[in-house]
């Protein structure tokens, strides 16, 4: 999902809320179930911007997903601002 920097979080995650509900709806009627205490989220962004993204929060549900600094996809570990520092 692509979202613009002058979005407000409020719509952002709303948007986000919507497309995970549509999703669990999928998995539910497809007999899959997710992992809400493994699932994370993670807001790509400019440096300058990551202090705004530190207390984001998203719910699937009644379940909160939690926020992520960084992510390992394929041996590979990304960063909030796309850095490979870590």
């Amino acid at each position: 999902m692509t979202l613009k920097p002058c979005d407000k979080w409020h719509y952002i995650s709303s948007s986000i809320e919507a497309c995970l509900a549509d999703i669990n709806t999928w998995m539910n009627s497809n007999m899959l179930k997710s992992n809400k205490d493994k699932t994370e989220f993670i807001v790509f962004s400019y440096k300058q911007h990551v202090k705004k993204t530190e207390n984001l929060r998203i719910k699937v549900g009644s379940s909160n997903i939690n926020y992520s600094m960084s992510v390992r996809y394929l041996e590979l570990i990304l960063d909030i601002t796309l850095g490979m520092e870590k």
